[in-house]
């Protein structure tokens, strides 16, 4: 059992040592890429196999503090019954920089299965010594809050272009990157630039910002590219790419008095909010020179276009797939389908467009393909010529042309050959056919009228036309009436007040039935006030016992009339606040501005 036990261990080795053996041997090196003198830092190789040997490059430049120190990390994944497993072993040294400037470290050694391996050489800046972000105290003074802090050269947003001169139509790379001294906590909204004249396409970036140390003017900053954008310009002049905008939150130590909530031992911190808001940048785009060939489009870069056929053999009525390719760098996704003069005889349809292109560092790179389907409707031997593409090559300041290749198809006579005659066309939508002003015999049962005797043009027909004529006259005259009625607002509002009138004199008795004293009242002092502003037409604000007077005397109203109108409307505005002080119940002020109202309107018709 022993035995079983051990050979079986041994099995298992060599069969884990298979898998790893079996797989891509890497063998990388990794250091920061920026640090200061005197700052100790770590070098990594790590190989993903199990190594015979590591031969270490002999490290000059930098002080070694310790290494090469091992450490070893295994996993191992069964899926479906498959079994996987996968070794990494990492070699570190802990180094210190000791003087300023641009360093080497050649690449190390290693040996896997009896086959040697390379890592990669590591490019380190060492600038001169400066204090760290945040090594500065902050100021004890009771007064300053932590938004009193200046970071701006702390903390920043850039938008770096590869170019600042192209052509329209070529393309440019846009980086939008984050610089930081300080401990950021997270990220607010964001406010993308419009790229107003440009044309833009995404590159793919990570999702999560991988920061990077890198020397800005001296000093040591964290760096994220935040956005790559690939541009290009669609039309000349001076450009201005807007900036871009950024809301973060750095962590900051507070001032305010320890409280028995901080950390024991840490200090009190809290985030603040940091709108960031990067530089505008401005681009040069020259024109396109003179001399382009003829048919230029517009495509700028390194192309080139060819063309497929599935088959240069066929007869009638049977399709054939002719494609036309256009691949290479340059503004693919703007180029338009090429023009082609297919044989007339030919029944073409609008192409399939199908586009795979990929946006990078190096501009926008891929192909897109315009296929066309062809339907030849007779026999005999026709060509298609060449397609040309004439495009703009920034490299050389040159425009340059590639074509097709030529096709020449035999077309046979099918069983089904089509009859008719065709007239050239470009397209299915433009097909004709000859002798189409002969029309078929009608062989169905159809009725037929003498001229003169049909309802078209018979007496009934001009009767009938002249009333419909007639009746649109008078529906137009009385509809204008209608509107000038409406537009003339003195008059709408007359009309409607003894209406308004007695809707509110109805809300008024509800809140008598209710006892609802105050809404009581209320609603008997804007059928006063109400009907009178509609009546007389006052603007409720210019309404006052003088104005209501005046008004109701160029009426003739009875001046005992007038007077006890005003003084209802006083009991009732008294009454609102104070009921006690209304003079009689409420059955007795609603009888009374019921009479009030009725005597109103024989007076102001």
């Amino acid at each position: 059992m022993a035995k079983l036990l051990k050979y079986g261990f041994i099995g298992l080795l060599l069969f884990t040592g298979a898998g790893l053996s079996a797989q891509n041997v890497s063998f990388t090196a990794s250091a920061p890429e920026v640090v200061r003198v005197g700052e100790q830092f770590r070098l990594n190789y790590v190989v993903n196999a199990n190594p015979s040997s590591f031969n270490a490059p002999e490290i000059t430049d930098f002080y070694v503090l310790s290494g090469p120190n091992q450490s070893t990390s295994r996993s191992i994944q069964i899926v479906n019954g498959r079994r996987t497993s996968s070794v990494t072993i990492t070699y570190s040294y802990y180094l210190q920089a000791t003087g300023a400037g641009k360093f080497t470290i050649p690449a190390a050694k290693t040996v896997v299965d009896n086959k040697e391996y390379n890592s990669n050489t590591v490019a380190i800046e060492v600038i001169a010594g400066e204090k760290p972000a945040g090594s500065e105290k902050p100021s004890t003074s009771a007064t300053q809050q932590p938004d009193d802090i200046d970071n701006s050269d702390e903390l920043f947003v850039r938008i770096l272009t590869n170019r600042k001169t192209i052509y329209r139509g070529e393309y440019i790379i846009a980086n939008i990157k984050l610089y930081t001294r300080l401990s950021i906590t997270g990220f607010g909204e964001s406010k993308m630039p419009d790229f107003a004249g440009f044309w833009n396409q995404d590159i793919e970036s990570p999702t999560q910002l991988n920061l990077v140390r890198e020397n800005v003017n001296g000093r040591i900053f964290n760096t994220a590219v935040v956005k790559k954008v690939i541009l290009f310009p669609q039309k000349s002049g001076e450009l201005t790419i807007a900036p871009f905008k950024l809301e973060t939150y750095i962590r900051q130590q507070t001032n305010r008095p320890r409280s028995p909530f901080d950390d024991f031992f840490g200090n009190s911190y809290t985030n603040v909010l940091k709108p960031l808001t990067s530089n505008a940048v401005k681009i040069r785009v020259k024109d396109l020179p003179d001399g382009a060939p003829e048919g230029y489009a517009g495509a700028v870069g390194d192309l080139s276009v060819q063309a497929e056929i599935d088959k240069q053999e066929a007869v009638t009525n049977d399709a054939l797939t002719y494609k036309i390719i256009i691949s290479g760098n340059g503004n693919i996704q703007l180029i338009d389908a090429p023009r082609i003069n297919f044989p007339p005889d030919f029944e073409t349809y609008d192409p399939k467009v199908q586009t795979s292109v990929k946006n990078g560092e190096n501009g926008q790179s891929g192909r897109k393909t315009y296929e066309y389907l062809l339907i030849p409707r007779h026999a005999g031997t026709f060509r298609i010529p060449q397609v040309t593409l004439s495009y703009f090559e920034p490299k050389s300041g040159q425009y340059k042309t590639s074509a097709t290749t030529e096709y020449n198809i035999a077309i046979s006579k099918g069983d089904e050959e089509e009859t008719v005659s065709v007239i050239g066309g470009r397209s299915k939508e433009d097909l004709k056919i000859i002798g189409s002003d002969i029309l078929f015999i009608k062989d169905n049962n159809f009725k037929l009228f003498r001229i003169g005797q049909g309802f078209f043009g018979s007496a009934l027909f001009f009767f009938l036309y002249a009333g419909i004529f007639i009746l649109f006259l008078l529906v137009l005259l009385i509809r204008r009436k209608q509107i000038q009625r409406q537009q003339n607002v003195e008059l709408v509002k007359n009309q409607r007040a003894s209406k308004e009138a007695r809707r509110r004199l109805k809300q008024a008795a509800a809140h008598l039935k209710k006892n609802e004293s105050e809404a009581f009242y209320e609603a008997v002092l804007k059928t006063l006030t109400g009907y009178l502003v509609d009546k007389l037409n006052i603007p409720m604000a210019d309404l006052s016992k003088d104005s209501a007077r005046t008004g109701l005397q160029k009426y003739n109203v009875k001046t005992e009339l007038i007077e006890e109108y005003l003084n209802l409307a006083d009991t009732c505005e008294m009454a609102r606040y104070s009921p006690t002080a209304a003079g009689g119940g409420m059955e007795e002020i609603y009888s009374r501005s019921i009479r009030i109202i009725s005597e109103l309107k024989q007076n102001l018709r």
